[in-house]
């Protein structure tokens, strides 16, 4: 491979593992439970949400 095509293979291998930890970092500072549309609401606890699981 030519020094152009392993710089931008490295490159581009930066940019997507780089978005992957910061998307982790991200999830992990505002987890799923407390943000997004329900987030804290009383109607998002677990025990409401298991009431309206169909069996």
């Amino acid at each position: 491979m030519s020094g152009i095509a392993v710089m931008m293979m490295v490159m581009f291998m930066i940019v997507i593992w780089g978005g992957l930890i910061v998307s982790a970092l991200q999830l992990r500072r505002n987890p799923d439970e407390k943000s997004g549309e329900l987030g804290m609401s009383m109607w998002a606890s677990d025990d409401v949400l298991a009431e309206q699981e169909v069996h």
